[in-house]
């Protein structure tokens, strides 16, 4: 998954789905989703172990399976763009 494109120092902050044993079996496992700590507080919820894991999990599947940074880039500007010029987000 995407774990090896990262450093560890970032890596140890983020917890796969398909790593929990209760949600291995679950469509967020399958979509390579992020679990999203929960926090008690408004400004945990801007911290970079809570931030990064829930807009990971809004990217659409098919980018999350890609392989290639270079690729992933490429569509993801795309999706950005298109996203920001017709007001549409899926």
């Amino acid at each position: 998954m995407f774990v090896r494109h990262v450093p560890d120092y970032i890596a140890s902050l983020l917890t796969p789905a398909s790593d929990i044993p209760s949600q291995s079996s679950l469509c967020s496992s399958s979509n390579c989703d992020l679990v999203v700590p929960r926090t008690s507080r408004k400004i945990g919820d801007r911290a970079f172990s809570v931030a990064a894991p829930r807009a990971w999990n809004r990217l659409l599947t098919n980018f999350k399976l890609l392989h290639l940074t270079a690729s992933f880039k490429s569509k993801l500007k795309s999706f950005l763009f298109h996203a920001a010029y017709t007001g549409n987000t899926v």
